[in-house]
């Protein structure tokens, strides 16, 4: 059995809500874990593994009517991905837009917690490394790090999806989302021809980015879930108690990030003409009901 739902953006977005709180929908069957990352090889110009490795993450499939997985970095595959995915299982997709500056703030964060940037380093030095990659270096796994101001220009990628998935991508906002996430959790039932009101009566909304006390241990567990990744994703419930009884241990309240006013409005500036591309995009696909920081 393969997908025939997938959210494909964007990262720092909520899309964790969201496959958390589908998933627990009786009508639903996630993934064994939210990113497969299957589709990953395409936007870095590598092979496809076989499907029948796609088909394991699924395996648990008992006639659920929506099978759903959720990878958010499928979206900055663009048209290559977007090919890859329609051709083997045209699924409905979904992508949850952010402020961008509000985002690369996140995103950078969390690539401090996760030690995959120095913990030294500003986000004044962050943004000036992302401005530094070449164009042509974008999409390699070298560069991944810094992509965070370049994932942010939706504009870019946003029509490969609409045009591929032509009356079945669903856009939703992350603003919505924190404001009333039943109600877009319900819509996005709605359109997968789900019962809403089988949804959790509740919803925490949780986008913090995580942070650890021990930068070793956290290292040594970064590789050990990279060594074991096939490994766990054949058992799910395994891979959680073990996440949480680490998280237990390790896992601190991360620090807020100083933002200087001023650099504020420099990424903001960076922003406003692929935010305006964005409007025009959107609007153009009908969707007029837009959050503040594209309504102007």
């Amino acid at each position: 059995m393969l997908p025939n739902f997938v959210v494909v953006g964007v990262s720092r977005a909520g899309t964790t809500t969201v496959f958390n709180t589908l998933a627990q929908h009786p009508q639903v069957l996630a993934s064994t874990t939210k990113e497969t990352r299957y589709f990953q090889a395409v936007r870095y110009g590598e092979q496809l593994r076989p499907v029948e490795e796609y088909e394991a993450y699924f395996r648990r499939y008992s006639g659920q009517p929506v099978v759903m997985e959720c990878t958010p970095d499928y979206f900055y595959g663009g048209q290559d991905t977007a090919t890859a995915i329609k051709v083997t299982c045209d699924p409905r997709v979904a992508i949850i837009l952010r402020e961008p500056a509000s985002r690369l703030i996140s995103f950078f964060q969390f690539m401090q917690g996760r030690l995959q940037v120095p913990a030294e380093m500003t986000l004044s030095e962050y943004v000036a490394r992302c401005r530094a990659v070449p164009a042509d270096e974008m999409n390699t796994r070298a560069a991944n790090n810094f992509t965070a101001l370049w994932g942010g220009q939706y504009a870019r990628f946003l029509p490969a999806w609409l045009a591929t998935f032509a009356g079945k991508c669903d856009i939703f906002f992350f603003d919505d989302l924190l404001a009333d996430p039943i109600g877009l959790l319900g819509e996005q039932c709605r359109r997968l021809g789900i019962d809403p009101a089988r949804l959790p009566a509740a919803v925490p909304v949780d986008n913090s980015a995580p942070a650890y006390r021990s930068r070793g241990m956290q290292r040594t567990a970064a590789f050990l879930a990279r060594r074991g990744r096939a490994v766990l994703h054949r058992y799910p419930a395994l891979y959680s108690r073990a996440r949480r009884g680490y998280e237990a241990v390790n896992k601190a309240e991360a620090a807020d990030v100083s933002v200087p006013p001023t650099l504020r409005r420099e990424i903001e500036a960076l922003y406003a003409p692929w935010n305006e591309q964005l409007r025009e995009q959107l609007r153009d696909a009908g969707i007029t009901d837009l959050p503040a920081w594209l309504s102007t």
